[in-house]
């Protein structure tokens, strides 16, 4: 099944606990302590497949884990790390937390890491120093990161092919390409959108059709408003009239035609300014119907502001090789001058993700708790051991040489306000 959108849950690894350990063997005093740390966790990377071309493995499952960590042993071993874990897609998705676009993967193998795992805990042999010979605690693994992101498909080609629904767009695309799409003589056969790639001249490029549009298709009605994200990376759009929906009574009413492409553009406005500005290329479909010289046709699309650039029957292959070149040729220009991607703006907060200890900042909240923010102290408050008691006290020392216990008692002002520090509760060890 076809799905162009997902929202999952991915969480990295969470490091392993270091350990805590004594060297005892026979005839060696004074052994020391020999606790290993524990493995970092399994990150999270999203990749672009190209042998993928829906998110349909997203439906079920809504929740990806990476491994753990393993945790550290004694004689200095050192927990395994946890390995990475890899989610593919197709070309051309989107991912994003909630408004903001993490990365566009476009291109064939490219990826991001949407989450990290956890740093491993330090086992006691690492804490072993001249003021502190008989470390008796270790510190726990660091939580992976947890993120809530939505997947969205936009398929990558070089030609959209847009218009009323049963004008001819899957049969057009079906003889210009080896893709096969259902075909049949009423509204909405479509129900997704179709690829296919056109050979022309050892060159090629990427058709790409979707259900037929309708008026208001913008606000939402009929099927063409789910699929119009996927003609915004289209270099240049193939607008294809209906000259049977014209036909009535024997005669060719031009008038119609100028309201079928009015209307479509209407909605492709509607949409949004990128598909507004789009470049086309109109073609009626369809010619094999009349034996009439569609030259006044032609003429008063003109008069219109609408310049027909050829007349096809894609059914009975009528004008297709002209039609492909010509396609390709645009499409070899357009490749040449595509506008670059505007950068996304980066708000910086150095004080939240500097790695130092020290990089912290104070707040105080409406109901007087006090609470901290901090990439590093964060993370050292989350991997100490508080059921320790050496962990406690280097937990202490650290905050004391920082100037954090003083900052804190600070903000308190001599009252019992709660403290937190991330999402820890610290008021005992202040």
């Amino acid at each position: 099944m076809f799905q162009d959108e997902a929202k999952i849950t991915v969480i990295g690894g969470p490091g392993g606990n270091g350990c805590v350990s004594w060297r005892r063997e026979k005839y060696i005093s004074r052994g020391g302590p020999n606790g290993g740390d524990g493995g970092k966790g399994g990150s999270i990377y999203i990749q672009a497949d190209p042998n993928t071309d829906t998110l349909s493995d997203y439906r079920s499952v809504k929740k990806f884990t990476a491994e753990r960590g393993g945790h550290g042993e004694g004689t200095n071993k050192h927990g395994k790390n946890g390995d990475d874990l890899l989610l593919v897609v197709p070309p051309g998705t989107q991912i994003k937390d909630g408004d903001t676009v993490i990365a566009d993967l476009k291109e064939e193998g490219e990826e991001v890491v949407v989450v990290r795992g956890g740093r491993g805990g330090y086992g006691n042999a690492h804490f072993k120093g001249p003021t502190r010979q008989r470390p008796d605690f270790a510190e726990k693994g660091e939580p992976g990161s947890t993120r809530e992101i939505s997947l969205e498909l936009k398929l990558v080609a070089d030609v959209g092919i847009i218009g009323y629904p049963s004008v001819g767009k899957s049969t057009l695309i079906s003889v210009i390409s080896a893709a096969k799409p259902k075909i049949a003589d009423y509204p909405f056969t479509t129900l997704v959108p179709n690829l296919g790639v056109v050979d022309v001249s050892d060159r090629s490029y990427v058709v790409c059709d979707v259900p037929g549009l309708i008026e208001k298709a913008s606000e939402g009605k009929g099927l063409g408003h789910q699929f119009l994200k996927h003609i915004e990376r289209c270099g240049v759009l193939l607008h294809l009239l209906d000259l049977s929906r014209a036909m009535e009574d024997g005669e060719i009413k031009s008038a119609k035609l100028i309201d079928d492409y009015r209307a479509i553009r209407k909605e492709l406005d509607a949409y949004s300014e990128t598909l507004g500005q789009k470049q086309e290329i109109v073609v009626i479909n369809k010619a094999d119907l009349t034996t009439e010289s569609l030259d006044s046709v032609i003429s008063d699309l003109k008069k219109e502001g609408i310049t027909v650039h050829s007349t096809i029957s894609a059914a009975a292959h009528m004008g297709i090789d002209d039609l492909t070149k010509h396609l390709l040729s645009v499409v070899l220009d357009t490749r040449e001058n595509q506008p670059e991607e505007s950068e996304v703006d980066i708000v910086l907060t150095p004080h939240l993700e500097d790695d130092r200890m020290a990089s912290y900042k104070i707040t105080k909240e409406e109901d007087g708790t006090i609470r901290v923010k901090g990439k590093r102290i964060e993370q050292f408050t989350i991997m100490t051991n508080f059921e320790s008691e050496g962990g406690i006290l280097r937990f202490k020392d650290v905050l004391d040489k920082i100037g954090l216990k003083k900052a804190i008692n600070r903000e308190r002002g001599g009252s019992e306000a709660k403290v937190f520090i991330g999402e820890i509760s610290v008021d005992a060890h202040i």
